[in-house]
């Protein structure tokens, strides 16, 4: 079992994309957006302005750009930005969850209550009304109707009966999720201009075919694509297939372990090299150790060398687990999550991942199972 990092997830009617790593706020000459917010029962508090997102998992990195005081429920931000992005609204301690929305250089107005946040209004941003539009009318329906399938699938799962889990799944979540594909490909065409389009087709890329997310890619506008998360899509979509494949050198990287000293992987030439992408969070990772550990065991005197790469945030929460897991070979973090340039290099949607590179620091087996790993080992070993 896997953990997918990029959740589709659906609170009330509302969906989010990731990827804000690069907001940036600055009061200058250039076109400013002015947030100008009610909401009603947190009095004088302090209101946030982030990155959150509607749903995510511990491998995405909140991060914080703004703060102010309200007064008697209200407050203001005022800022610009040069690129659309998603934004959220919070105010902890006084309100349950967060607002999520698309900011752009607009008069924007939210008015929301203290116990449903996430359920605020927003005006002033044609962005975010397309795009809220689309989420309440369109998605969210079809999301809470297959929602019951899933959890019928879930139950399956856990009871063992993997035919009826997988005529469930083929004769009613499919069709389910083809209508949702033929919804977002409608959506791209008719609103290529908006940010949300690229939003919902980056949550799809991994239930589509790729020439399918290829093409819907290409109909959006040129300043769509050239987004941050354009450009990011297009990477994923167009070079990461050519660039990260067998038999072609890992890009070299480098990032910091537990001690805070700087570690390459070029210094691990001669060996052979696993790869493994795991959390603290992630219960599938975790569940694989025992096996990465015998592994270990087995091929450490003849020549490899485990590499742990942490999707990890917290760096407590990352050197606790090692040592309550008994961890003992090589772990690596920047501490970025899914911000981190390895984890956009790579295409890392889904841990764990391992990868096993040949002594020339070549991908011989890319995503593959531990399974896979240890028979290649053992084949190269006779």
């Amino acid at each position: 079992m896997r953990l997918t990092i990029a959740l589709l997830l659906v609170i009330s009617t509302r969906v989010a994309a990731q990827d804000n790593k690069d907001l940036s706020i600055s009061i200058n000459n250039k076109e400013e957006f002015t947030i100008s917010g009610k909401i009603d029962g947190i009095g004088n508090a302090k209101v946030f302005l982030g990155n959150k997102p509607n749903g995510y998992s511990g491998a995405f990195k909140v991060r914080y750009f703004d703060s102010c005081m309200s007064v008697n429920d209200h407050f203001t931000f005022k800022g610009h930005v040069d690129e659309l992005a998603f934004y959220s609204i919070e105010v902890p301690g006084k309100s349950k969850g967060w607002f999520y929305f698309i900011v752009e250089n607009k008069e924007i107005k939210i008015v929301g209550n203290r116990d449903s946040l996430y359920r605020s209004t927003i005006t002033g941003s044609p962005q975010s009304d397309t795009y809220i539009r689309y989420l309440k009318e369109v998605y969210a329906p079809l999301v809470l109707e297959v929602r019951v399938y899933h959890e019928r699938v879930d139950s399956l799962r856990a009871a063992g009966d993997t035919a009826e889990m997988r005529r469930v799944s083929d004769e009613i979540i499919k069709p389910y999720n083809r209508r949702m594909e033929a919804n977002m490909c409608r959506f791209v065409e008719e609103y290529p201009s908006n940010f949300g389009a690229l939003a919902a087709l980056k949550n799809f890329v991994n239930f589509i075919p790729l020439d399918t997310a290829k093409k819907y890619f290409l109909k959006l506008s040129d300043e769509i694509r050239q987004n941050p998360v354009g450009r990011k899509l297009k990477y994923r979509l167009f070079d990461y297939p050519e660039l990260i494949s067998k038999k072609k050198p890992m890009p070299n990287f480098s990032m910091r372990d537990t001690l805070g000293g700087i570690r390459r992987i070029a210094e691990f030439r001669g060996k052979y090299v696993l790869l493994d992408f795991w959390a603290s969070w992630c219960g599938p990772c975790l569940d694989e150790l025992p096996q990465v550990k015998r592994i270990d065991s087995l091929y450490g005197a003849k020549g490899l060398q485990v590499v742990g790469i942490s999707l990890d945030t917290k760096k407590d929460l990352w050197k606790k687990a090692i040592i309550a897991n008994g961890i003992t070979w090589v772990n690596l973090s920047d501490l970025e999550g899914s911000d981190g340039k390895l984890y956009t290099l790579l295409n890392i949607t889904y841990i764990p991942t391992k990868y096993l590179l040949d002594r020339e620091g070549n991908i011989v087996l890319k995503e593959a199972s531990l399974t896979a790993i240890e028979k290649f080992l053992e084949e190269v070993d006779e």
